[in-house]
């Protein structure tokens, strides 16, 4: 049985721009998923991290692709967003989305955002944490 993992864009992000972070996005033990809010972040970052990278806009939108996820619509983590909005209120409104899903399917978050160090939720893991 797989680890069900709810990933945020700062890891998507590093892991297009390459270490091992990547690596980790297809280890099979764990399975990964990310809201459209969330993808719809990472997208809006594709240029920088393609010049952070050294490739083209477009390899970084296929290696995205490439990535084992289930990227899940609010409808099925929509029950959550209130707590989840409450949780995140006085820090950042765009991790709503990413919590509220957390929170639904009662999975760990991996997000190396340093929001979450004020956030009252025990189940987030920092990229450091798998090493």
């Amino acid at each position: 049985m797989k680890i069900e993992i709810v990933v945020d864009a700062n890891v998507f992000i590093s892991a297009l721009i390459g270490g091992s972070t990547r690596d980790l996005l297809f280890d099979s033990r764990f399975g990964f998923m990310t809201t459209e809010f969330t993808v719809g972040e990472v997208e809006k970052y594709v240029p920088e991290i393609a010049e952070k990278a050294g490739v083209s806009e477009e390899l970084v939108e296929e290696m995205f692709g490439l990535i084992p996820l289930d990227v899940v619509g609010r409808e099925r983590y929509g029950d959550a967003m209130e707590r989840a909005s409450k949780m995140v209120a006085d820090i950042d409104e765009k991790d709503v989305d990413i919590l509220a899903l957390a929170l639904e399917r009662d999975s760990y978050l991996w997000s190396d955002d340093r929001d979450f160090d004020d956030v009252e939720f025990d189940r987030i893991l920092k990229t450091k944490d798998f090493f």
